[in-house]
């Protein structure tokens, strides 16, 4: 029997809306009303909010447990907003997902763009970059939600809708911005799926994406010396390894039968029983200690987390700021050849994992020099 169920849920608002034609005290009533129906329903959601300025993208540097937060940053902002490049908008919301993704589960989440005729419009040639990076972040699970106001029907709304498709989501079309609140109703309904592992994540991960999966975890590192396994609570020197993001100690055996309850849909890639981080151990290592062919150390003895007072100790270690990012997707010069622009892709970086363009000798993030 197949169970469905609505995980908490982590919203990303993209506001692409500009405030020279656009109401934005019916936006900040239309988003209270929204966030707080939210977080009423469901107190583990989360939020975040990506918007323009003359020098790019700004956005809080993790999700926010309080809606305030999101209130203040759009009005604090508000005088410098400008036009928004909706391209560098789903990457930078697509990225931001995977990196906590990668800290955290029990999630889904979704995107809400919310755009007006200004918005700027996406250039043709990075529609094949977006699908490619859409389809893969879309089981985690990710969805895609988009809100036109005072917008004709036209060929972008096609585009908008391809990407929207991709991810089960939707495209909503209103002629003034007194409709949002009655639109948000509609979009705050979350989306079910079916009963997953440990976390409750989808297990539905396609053949071709499995490798951006298992290059996003870490693997565990060695811990010389004596040491009481957290998952098993015995004290010894035997095959100890740490996570590289909690530093919390375990047996590496006692990991690989924790992987059984708490993997992702691929049986070597599994969430740390202390801080959720994604990690992996060898296949064959794994299936070893499965099957019997090499002694575990202990039995399991540890309990889940709770979501929320997780998402409490995170918001606590990483107070929400703006961050503000640098625009690298902006439309091309027109005299620009479109054959210059088909090179562009999505890579991880090989050190910390951040999920970047191929345009950078170096990564932006850690600084390692990158292959071309």
């Amino acid at each position: 029997m197949v169970f469905l169920i609505k995980l908490s849920e982590d919203s990303l608002l993209l506001n692409a809306l500009t405030p020279d034609i656009t109401n934005m005290k019916d936006v900040y009533k239309a988003l209270d009303q929204f966030l707080t129906k939210k977080k009423r329903e469901d107190p583990t959601d989360r939020f975040n909010i990506i918007l323009f300025q003359e020098s790019g993208p700004n956005y809080l540097n993790d999700f926010t447990l309080n809606p305030e937060n999101i209130l203040l940053a759009l009005n604090s902002l508000e005088p410098t907003i400008i036009e928004a490049n909706i391209a560098w908008g789903i990457f930078i919301a697509a990225t931001f997902i995977i990196d906590v993704y990668k800290r955290i589960s029990h999630k889904s989440f979704r995107l809400i763009v919310m755009k007006d005729s200004k918005t700027a419009k996406i250039p043709l040639q990075y529609l094949p970059v977006l699908e490619n990076l859409i389809e893969k972040v879309k089981d985690m699970p990710f969805y895609i939600d988009i809100v036109q106001i005072g917008i004709e029907s036209s060929e972008e709304d096609d585009n908008l809708k391809s990407l929207a498709n991709l991810t089960k989501g939707n495209i909503y079309v209103i002629n003034k911005i007194s409709d949002l609140k009655s639109i948000l109703d509609v979009v705050d309904l979350k989306h079910e799926i079916s009963k997953g592992s440990y976390h409750e994540e989808s297990k539905i991960i396609p053949e071709n994406n499995k490798l951006f999966y298992i290059n996003l975890a870490e693997e565990p590192t060695e811990f010389n010396g004596v040491e009481k396994c957290s998952i098993c609570f015995q004290r010894d020197d035997s095959g100890l390894v740490q996570c590289p993001r909690c530093k919390i100690i375990a047996h590496k055996s006692c990991l690989a039968q924790w992987s059984e309850s708490s993997h992702i849909g691929i049986e070597n890639v599994f969430r740390c029983h202390n801080c959720y981080n994604l990690l992996k151990l060898d296949r064959d290592y794994i299936n070893m200690v499965k099957y019997g062919k090499m002694a575990s150390a202990g039995d399991i003895k540890i309990k889940e987390k709770d979501l929320q007072d997780f998402q409490e100790s995170l918001e606590q270690e990483k107070k929400p700021k703006i961050i503000a990012a640098n625009d690298s997707l902006a439309p091309p010069p027109e005299k620009k050849l479109v054959d210059e622009q088909e090179h562009l892709r999505f890579i991880l970086c090989p050190n910390c994992h951040k999920m970047i363009t191929n345009q950078y000798k170096e990564c932006p993030n850690c600084g390692v020099k990158l292959k071309k």
